[in-house]
């Protein structure tokens, strides 16, 4: 920066071409206001045109620079390409002028460069990341392209694209700046350099002039070696651009520029930053324009912002997708081949191929083949889920058992009071009663699962129960009607695992007690008398009334028990076919093909 006061001014162009050093001399056109730059060849000044009344900047040759004949010629000529370059991102030229110290004005640009972005964003800076977002910067990208293709049908090469060249506005402009190492087409070509001249590597990322004209990292090899330079020298540079966009870090080390360079085939942001989630179709594009080989880039700068623009559109590169979704549907082909081992790879990889490409047939048959032909082992996921269902339908059952067993235990209080009984007789039934509603109604609540040989307990003591019964009234009477009801019941119970065990067990409830009988340890609890069979508890005396109504009470409470139990295991397999039927149904969406995979 400068001292206003001591700013120097310059005169009108078309007066003088010497530069006043006194303010408010005759014909002063700029008045310098602050120094905005200095560089290898001058200054940026921020200066004030007072014929037109605006701010402009001046870029002025100062020092030994302005004695160099070369020097001018290249500041001279950068005016005038810049100048006949007309397209709103390039900086328009207003005037030049100056012969000891030559000079030209420039529109005055506000913003900051796509380096400033670029690194900022590289240290995580909120405010950066959030402003530039990735589509923003790819668009002001493509403001890029099209000047550079501007210049190029007017046979300008830049040669010098990079980050800090490129300034951002504030309201959307974007700005190629210094053009002083273009190229013109109908110049001499007085640039050119031998790889011998090559410095070494440099981590600045600063212009090199003199042996090399350009800046490392972002020159195409053919401009590194010396050779003829055209237009798809630049477009390296843009690649390089585009990579540093799309990967947060350069294309090319900065440690070792050079070497880089000459020896990489291309650069893919994909293989460098696989984190930075680069769409498939920028990194085969970014990879192009930055190939080694000038022949294999891409043809122009206007195919570079097309694809780009193509992209921010949505209109995807259709065959890259298809290629990559051919891919991923191989690698679930691969993975299947393992096994059940390999199926949930084979599954995601499927997966990610209808994701690139909804019309591949391989993917599509390979997902459907999967999701409809189960594996020959259940995965401990899938078990697990079903265990959790088990339980579930479990606890239900022991919850309406539980009530059941309260209301059987009122029953048999009831018969007891009414009639004349054995007190051991009611005791032990009523304690058997009451410990099984109990165990029902604590895993109906419990947490922890019920598993099948606590399940077993529960069983064996309900049979327990059945047997006393059978002893003290009888097995004829009502043991028969509560085994046949309850004996469905434990072989449906989910996770029932001894189907032999419970069938045999509840035989036993029966023989047991008629075995006992015919042994003459115990009385007999029935007889043939004139034809007709006899029955009569003897651990218990009722009444007729009371009898009939026991036997009422029980067959009744038998029969909603019963009827409550399966219409909840009903409901429970409902549930399963309903959740099934509907997952067919997203499966027949996902995959229009799979009623055909059905039928095949």
């Amino acid at each position: 920066m400068t001292d206003d006061a001591n700013a120097p001014t310059l005169p009108d162009a078309g007066v003088t071409s010497q530069p006043a050093s006194v303010p408010g001399a005759p014909d002063v056109r700029y008045v310098m206001q602050a120094l905005l730059g200095r560089g290898g060849m001058g200054e940026v000044w921020l200066a004030h045109d007072q014929r037109i009344d605006r701010d402009v900047a001046i870029k002025l040759m100062r020092g030994d620079a302005a004695k160099d004949p070369q020097l001018v010629a290249r500041f001279l000529r950068e005016a005038r390409v810049q100048g006949r370059l007309e397209h709103p991102a390039i900086v328009p030229v207003h005037d030049l002028g100056g012969d000891a110290a030559p000079y030209f004005a420039m529109k005055r640009l506000a913003g900051t460069t796509l380096a400033d972005v670029l690194a900022a964003q590289a240290r995580g800076d909120a405010d950066a990341l959030a402003r530039w977002p990735r589509r923003i910067l790819l668009a002001r990208l493509i403001d890029v392209c099209l000047a550079i293709e501007l210049a190029h049908r007017r046979g300008v090469i830049h040669r010098d694209l990079k980050p800090a060249n490129i300034m951002l506005g504030d309201f959307g402009e974007t700005y190629v700046l210094d053009w002083g190492l273009a190229r013109v087409a109908d110049g001499n070509d007085v640039d050119a350099i031998r790889a011998a001249d090559l410095p070494g590597d440099s981590g600045s990322g600063q212009t090199v002039a003199g042996t090399m004209l350009g800046t490392p990292g972002y020159m195409a090899p053919e401009q590194m070696r010396g050779e003829r330079v055209d237009h798809r020298t630049d477009i390296f540079a843009l690649g390089c651009m585009l990579f540093e966009i799309l990967a947060g870090q350069p294309a090319v080390p900065r440690d070792r520029a050079i070497e880089a360079t000459l020896t990489g085939a291309r650069f893919a942001p994909s293989e460098r930053a696989p984190e930075a989630d680069v769409p498939p179709e920028l990194d085969e594009l970014c990879a192009a324009a930055t190939a080694a080989s000038a022949g294999e880039r891409l043809g122009s700068a206007r195919e570079l912002a097309d694809r780009i623009q193509r992209f921010l559109d949505g209109d995807r590169d259709l065959e890259r997708r298809r290629q990559l979704a051919s891919e991923h549907a191989a690698a679930a082909r691969s993975a299947l081949a393992e096994g059940d081992a390999g199926r949930s790879e084979a599954m995601r990889e499927a997966g990610r191929a209808i994701a690139l490409d909804p019309t591949n047939r391989e993917a599509l048959e390979l997902l459907g083949g999967l999701l409809l032909e189960p594996p020959r082992e259940i995965p401990a996921e899938a078990r697990a889920a079903i265990y959790q269902e088990q339980q579930r339908t479990i606890r239900d059952m022991l919850h309406t058992g539980s009530v059941a067993y309260l209301v059987f235990f009122a029953i048999v209080a009831a018969l007891g009071a009414a009639g004349t009984a054995l007190p051991l007789a009611i005791g032990i039934t009523l304690a058997e009663i009451g410990l099984l509603a109990g165990v029902s109604a604590y895993y109906a609540r419990a947490r922890r699962p019920l598993t099948p040989r606590l399940s077993l307990v529960v069983i064996t003591m309900h049979v327990t129960l059945l047997a006393t019964i059978a002893v003290f009234l009888g097995p004829l009477l009502i043991a028969p009607v509560l085994i046949f009801g309850y004996l469905p019941l434990a072989l449906i119970m989910p996770g029932a695992r001894y189907p032999v065990y419970c069938t045999v067990v509840h035989a036993l409830a029966i023989a047991v007690p008629l075995a006992l009988e015919w042994l003459h340890v115990v009385p007999h609890s029935y007889h043939v008398e004139g034809g007709a069979l006899v029955l009569r508890p003897w651990a218990i005396t009722l009444g007729p009334t009371a009898f009939l109504a026991g036997m009422v009470a029980t067959l009744v409470a038998q029969l909603i028990a019963v009827a409550v139990s399966l219409d909840r295991y009903r409901a429970a397999q409902e549930r399963n076919h309903e959740q099934v039927h509907v997952h067919s149904w997203h499966l027949d969406q996902l995959l229009p093909t799979s009623g055909k995979l059905r039928a095949s």
